[in-house]
């Protein structure tokens, strides 16, 4: 009887001892201001570091930005771009669509081109009002960079050109995208050489005109007569002539921000949210007031707080018990996150916080969520981490 005992003990002890070695490993990979809290399918704590501190997300808010859009626009919705003819002018009102890239210019173009058939325009007029006018991302800084371009309510192929210069000579780098006249400024202001994507600046009305320009060109293409002209408008009350749906849903979206971890098309998508609640113009006031209701509808999800949609700002904060709770309610959504080390996840990179957020499978606890956020130099121990969860648990 006494053996048995001391079998049935050891046994006992044996789930604790694994959990011991895997709380020493995050320990030591995590450093002492490292963040790392693990938990089972029931919520069960499995390893825990420095849980209860606060931490800078980075784009692994992109998560929440996800859950945020299938919990209030649901990822089977597309967004919308308007067009009237008024006069002589083509007008289009934008509703954020973040994908109007050339190649939905195209299928865009094959629907329109024929209501437009016999008429003479002089050009395009851009209605922007359905984002409030100024909206400045927290975080957004001054430079070049597409991931720091403008949002905007009426913008194409991310509000970026993607151009050579060769000689002095500006080309198009995209056979889909002919080279507008703001797009060879754009690259002859900024100096580039050779081969570059760059954002076109912060000013919106350069946004309205390269909009205006490319779809000008994109009708020109297809036969239709219209000119080069590109100015301000306004949308009439009336039903539009068309009104394109973008080919990709809300969730092919959403699935391209996380694998791209795109910041711009991040916030076009939050932006979105708020004029879907409280009607348009979109802000950020508005957004952030949808985040802060659904984060007080789900109690879990209260150590959160968003003031953009990509991460890019260190405003942004979360607790390692709140991203669990959002990993859990964005589960069956999981597959629109990337792959690696078997384990479906969102990383963040800041200079100070190289964060990694997602699924581990593991041998005895099956699914595993798990938030890891490491300061500036993690970013290889953060999958280090992850790849002992793995093995350890």
């Amino acid at each position: 009887m006494i053996r048995a005992a001391l079998l049935f003990s050891l046994l006992l002890s044996v789930p604790a001892v694994a959990y011991a070695g895997i709380q020493d490993t995050v320990a030591t990979l995590a450093g002492s201001d490292g963040v790392v809290l693990v938990v089972d399918a029931d919520g069960a704590v499995l390893a825990s570091h420095n849980a209860d501190n606060e931490f800078t997300p980075a784009s692994t808010l992109k998560v929440i930005t996800t859950l945020l859009a299938a919990e209030t626009l649901g990822l089977d919705s597309r967004f919308e771009t308007d067009f009237w003819i008024l006069g002589d002018m083509l007008l289009v009102r934008g509703k954020g669509d973040p994908f109007l890239v050339s190649e939905e210019l195209d299928l865009l173009v094959a629907d329109l081109a024929p209501k437009l058939a016999g008429k003479t325009l002089r050009g395009v007029a851009i209605d922007d009002s359905w984002f409030e006018e100024g909206i400045t991302i927290p975080g957004v800084t001054s430079t070049t960079e597409p991931y720091d371009a403008l949002t905007s309510a009426t913008a194409v192929n991310f509000n970026t050109i993607n151009v050579v210069v060769k000689d002095g000579t500006v080309t198009s780098a995209e056979d889909q995208t002919p080279l507008t006249g703001l797009a060879r400024e754009v690259a002859k202001r900024e100096g580039v050489q050779g081969k570059n994507r760059i954002n076109i600046g912060k000013n919106p009305k350069d946004a309205r005109r390269y909009a205006g320009e490319l779809i000008s060109l994109k009708l020109q293409g297809a036969g239709v007569t219209i000119g080069d002209v590109v100015e301000d408008g306004e949308a009439p009350n009336s039903e539009p002539l068309h009104t394109h749906k973008n080919s990709r849903t809300l969730g092919e979206v959403c699935g391209s921000m996380l694998y791209y971890s795109n910041n711009y098309i991040a916030n076009q998508v939050f932006l979105a949210l708020g004029a879907s609640a409280d009607g348009a113009p979109a802000s950020l006031a508005k957004s952030v007031k949808v985040a802060q209701a659904f984060f007080a509808s789900n109690p879990g999800l209260s150590g959160i707080s968003m003031v953009e949609g990509s991460g890019i700002s260190y405003a942004n904060k979360a607790t390692a018990q709140a991203f669990a709770a959002a990993l859990n309610l964005f589960a069956p959504h999981k597959d629109l996150l990337r792959v690696k080390h078997d384990s479906s996840h969102k990383t963040g990179t800041l200079k100070i916080t190289k964060s990694v957020v997602g699924y581990a499978q593991t041998k005895e606890h099956g699914l595993v969520r798990y938030v890891i956020s490491l300061g500036g130099s993690g970013s290889q121990r953060r999958w280090d981490i992850v790849q002992a969860l793995a093995r350890e648990l």
